[in-house]
């Protein structure tokens, strides 16, 4: 087993960490600028050694924890970068320098930098996922039909919102989840 180079599309930064079996379905959090997607989306090869040099910190494959299975996960279909919820409220939006999202996800210019929000609410047993329109400047379709401003919506795993012209689904944080299909 070698080492495996890659490139943070957040900061840039060149990150590295030992082979492993299966690391091409696991999560990597940049330990610069904390972004984690599945290692698919970072930029590896000869392109990830001509990046900004790595330091001194390390970078971690990370896996949800297993209590985290219902809180869920959004990913990205057309690339497979995900992205875990919390707890509470997920601002979701375009990746920008002067983006406030706390889950950005994209440079598809027709989402805004803050589009819709994902509330995760603690019911009983389990958690219940809010899809809430919060006025941005462009449309949010969920599984297809577009949805008025000030919408809330309750959403299960599966559902797919359109942000832009990006789709997004919402899964369960499971082992099958996290694997790009």
């Amino acid at each position: 087993m070698g080492k495996i180079f890659i490139v943070c599309p957040e900061c840039r930064q060149q990150l590295s960490f030992n082979e492993v079996p299966g690391y091409q379905n696991m999560v990597v959090e940049c330990p610069k600028c904390h972004f984690k997607a599945n290692v698919s989306v970072y930029q590896s090869g000869t392109q990830a050694r001509g990046a900004q040099g790595a330091d001194e910190m390390s970078t971690q494959l990370v896996m949800p924890p297993p209590t985290l299975a219902d809180i869920g996960q959004i990913r990205v279909k057309s690339t497979g970068e995900v992205q875990f919820l919390k707890q509470g409220e997920n601002v979701i939006g375009r990746r920008a320098k002067s983006g406030t999202a706390d889950i950005k996800i994209s440079t598809d210019m027709y989402m805004s930098r803050q589009h819709v929000r994902i509330d995760v609410v603690r019911k009983g047993s389990g958690y219940e996922h809010h899809l809430v329109e919060i006025n941005s400047k462009n449309i949010v379709k969920l599984n297809g039909n577009p949805i008025n401003r000030g919408d809330v919506l309750i959403l299960k795993f599966g559902d797919t919102m359109t942000l832009g012209t990006t789709d997004i689904v919402l899964e369960s944080n499971d082992d099958d989840a996290t694997r790009i299909v």
